[in-house]
């Protein structure tokens, strides 16, 4: 069983806060295993295009849709991110653990680069287990 510790939420929160430095990028976060946010959130003087229920909503569905496509890790191995463009708006969830790294981004963003800076960023991260 994992557990994130202060001292991790610090680490990711200082990766996410990085990470949101990169232009376009509209929010960084990380959220456990039960959708809910752990370190990071939207870049200063950045509005959220959901209200706050939406946004949390958001969260969970975006963790339960990891979960889900988890099922297949045995067959096709195991997930190194999930994109998702729409019109408005580019999402990515890059699993880090048991969480999620989600960030958001304007929709003609390069979803390659910001996954490769992501991954740079959170990969040297480890959640401590208890």
């Amino acid at each position: 069983m994992s557990s994130t510790t202060a001292e991790d939420i610090k680490k990711l929160d200082i990766a996410c806060s990085e990470l949101s430095n990169e232009p376009k990028i509209r929010h960084v976060g990380v959220i456990n295993k039960l959708g809910k946010l752990i370190a990071g959130g939207f870049k200063d003087g950045t509005s959220p295009l959901l209200d706050p229920d939406k946004v949390a909503m958001t969260y969970m569905q975006l963790q339960l849709d990891f979960k889900m496509r988890q099922e297949l890790d045995e067959v096709l191995g195991p997930i190194d991110y999930i994109a998702s463009r729409r019109t408005k708006q580019l999402i990515i969830s890059v699993p880090i653990g048991e969480d999620l790294v989600i960030i958001t981004a304007e929709p003609d963003a390069d979803d390659k680069e910001i996954i490769k800076k992501a991954e740079s960023l959170f990969d040297d991260i480890t959640i401590s287990t208890v």
